[in-house]
């Protein structure tokens, strides 16, 4: 298996400036421990010809890959895209004109949901790829030629199982789908929920008040910027038990922030921040406090629709030979009894959920009884 490393600006001009029409393979290494964004370590490109692994530590412009990717109508390929989305939007600025994620390209096969890379190329190649260089630092280097050859053949033999996956899905007549997934998919990584609604994600916030919530909200929010700005994960600024603890609690004193348990670290950093936020919330106008917030699982029908929902997509991924999470996962469906239960006339207008989308929408028809 042959490929170059790419360490400089006029390197990957000149490598890209020579990529064959068609699809491009691609894959990417990166760290993400405490950083709120992924740190990219490594990126490899295959056009079935030339192999690349380019290294962005190396100080090299990477715009002429930028460029290709965001460009070009020819699918970027991926294997279980959504994280490498992640770290090409974040590098980026934006997502591939046309992605196509072969791992999604399985499940419209039959092959399962969310098989793994190594398990595909074991059952379509008869490949088994080595994974021990799976925990790689790939910020450090230099890189061993071992932790190359790894990467570049994640790369190297997506080409052959893509296309074994792309005939399977021609043959099946599931194209279209499967291009309306991938859409989907990239939608849904470019989405950036609302601050201001951040508090919603914040575990057991259905037992607070109104007056909690508005001070949980105003937290939460807070919360999220100070990540962003300081690329660190949320739980690096402060623990989401120790933001719920402070909304419940409502102090009003740095040492009592103490006895919520609180990291000495968080209190140093953030103690008067904190305070100040609880205070604006419980200050507020009560009209604008957050009404309290309902649990699905405490509907009255929320069993029974949960469970005539799974049996009918149980029936339908029987008879369509499709994994029955890939068509309408415990999460998709509970998006689609938020929607019909606990949201407004107005929000409903503004949105419909996946279940009622698309070939989910197709294959399933009306879900009312």
């Amino acid at each position: 298996m042959e490929y170059q490393i790419i360490t400089s600006t006029q390197a990957l001009q000149a490598y890209c400036a020579g990529l064959t029409a068609g699809p491009l393979f691609v894959d990417t290494e990166f760290v993400r421990t405490r950083s709120f964004y992924p740190k990219l370590g490594l990126f490899q490109v295959f056009d079935g010809r030339q192999l690349a692994l380019v290294d962005p530590l190396s100080g090299a412009d990477l715009s002429p890959l930028w460029q290709r990717l965001l460009s070009s109508q020819d699918p970027v390929v991926l294997y279980a895209a959504s994280e490498d989305l992640e770290v090409i939007l974040q590098q980026a600025g934006a997502l591939p004109a046309r992605l196509h994620d072969a791992q999604l390209a399985a499940a419209f096969c039959g092959h399962g949901m969310s098989v793994g890379f190594n398990a595909m190329t074991q059952a379509l190649l008869q490949v088994t790829l080595a994974k021990e260089q799976a925990r790689t630092d790939w910020l450090a280097r230099p890189l061993t030629p071992e932790q190359l050859m790894y990467a570049a053949a994640d790369v190297h033999y997506l080409q052959p199982l893509y296309a074994d996956l792309m005939t399977q899905v021609s043959a099946l007549g599931r194209q279209a789908w499967f291009e309306e997934e991938c859409q989907e998919l990239m939608a849904r990584k470019q989405e950036r929920g609302e601050p201001a609604l951040a508090y919603r994600e914040i575990g057991n916030a259905w037992l607070l008040g109104s007056k909690q919530l508005a001070v949980l909200q105003r937290l939460a929010a807070w919360r999220e910027a100070e990540a962003r700005h300081r690329d660190l994960a949320l739980n690096f600024v402060v623990k989401e038990a120790h933001l719920f603890a402070v909304a419940q609690q409502l102090p009003t004193q740095l040492r009592q922030l103490e006895g919520l348990g609180l990291l000495p670290s968080e209190i140093r950093t953030h103690g008067r921040t904190l305070l100040r936020l609880v205070q604006e919330g419980v200050q507020s106008d009560p009209a604008q406090w957050p009404a309290r917030l309902e649990r699905l699982v405490d509907h009255p029908h929320y069993k029974r629709e949960l469970k005539r929902i799974k049996a009918k997509v149980e029936l339908v991924a029987q008879d369509q030979r499709l994994p029955a999470e890939f068509i309408a996962s415990k999460k998709i469906i509970h998006q689609y009894l938020t929607w019909l239960w606990l949201l407004s006339d107005e929000e409903r207008g503004q949105s419909t959920p996946r279940i009622l989308r698309g070939w989910r929408q197709q294959l399933l028809g009306s879900l009312a009884d």
